[in-house]
């Protein structure tokens, strides 16, 4: 599988360090909280989400914008995070692997809808818009060369603040908060030192993630003298069906997620 398979890569980069940390004491801990945050946020699934985000958004924005993205990414990842540990720490219970891989069931749904909605043009908020017809006015223009008068509809919320990055990365913290919990997070006593972790963790994901995506954003923002625009952006949407169609098909018919 492709995403396994660049998982295993990015895991075997960063296994020397996180193996190098002594986690005895609390600050050992925290670093560790920190470099696996960095290496969580560079996993396949991750990369393949954010490229069709990146794909998605203006091309005279995407360089600018891209860190924003990654950070809005991050901070939803951190969000679910701390909602599911809170839970973990507070009932000291732990996450059944079941609704672990229910929860990553959901991510490879996520990616298919990425990648076909990058491949089709579908844009969910303008949809969701035009279905609530939310703000939408006619502006008139005067062409001063022609006299010819002309109107066209406008809308004042057809531009993006990363709602849809905060999103997905809502939903990648809740399919990979089970790991993280049952890993780490059952052998914190402590509530705070927990929630410590997870806020590093997080820190981590945000920080490395803002820096993928402004690497992705380079190619992008290069494309257009180059004429590459439109295969960077098939490639990522392809990249993301493969994986999203790869975590289905290993979740719900190999390992039976529902049965």
């Amino acid at each position: 599988m492709i995403a396994e398979s660049l998982n295993n890569l990015v895991q075997a980069l960063f296994a020397p360090l996180e193996g190098n940390i002594s986690t005895v004491t609390p600050a050992g801990l925290l670093l560790l909280g920190l470099i696996t945050g960095l290496r969580h946020s560079m996993e396949a699934d991750h990369i393949a989400a954010v490229s069709t985000i990146m794909a998605a958004s203006e091309r005279q924005k995407r360089l600018r914008r891209a860190p924003m993205l990654g950070a809005f990414w991050g901070l939803g990842h951190t969000a679910s995070l701390f909602a599911a540990g809170l839970v973990v720490l507070l009932l000291a219970v732990s996450i059944p692997q079941k609704v672990s891989s229910t929860l990553e069931f959901g991510v490879g749904v996520m990616l298919v809808f990425l990648g076909a909605a990058t491949l089709t043009g579908f844009n969910t908020g303008k949809f969701v818009r035009g279905v609530f017809s939310r703000h939408t006015h006619e502006h008139v223009h005067i062409h001063e060369d022609t006299g010819v008068v002309h109107s066209h509809e406008h809308d004042h919320h057809d531009h993006s603040h990363g709602h849809k990055s905060l999103i997905v990365g809502m939903v990648h913290g809740m399919a990979g908060s089970g790991a993280l919990m049952l890993v780490v997070l059952s052998t914190i006593s402590s509530v705070p030192l927990g929630l410590a972790y997870i806020a590093i963790f997080g820190a981590g994901s945000i920080a490395s993630m803002a820096a993928m995506t402004t690497l992705i954003g380079l190619p992008f923002s290069r494309a257009k003298q180059y004429n590459l625009g439109k295969i960077l952006k098939y490639a990522a949407a392809v990249v993301a069906l493969l994986i999203g169609a790869g975590l289905i098909y290993d979740l719900g018919v190999v390992n039976q997620v529902f049965l």
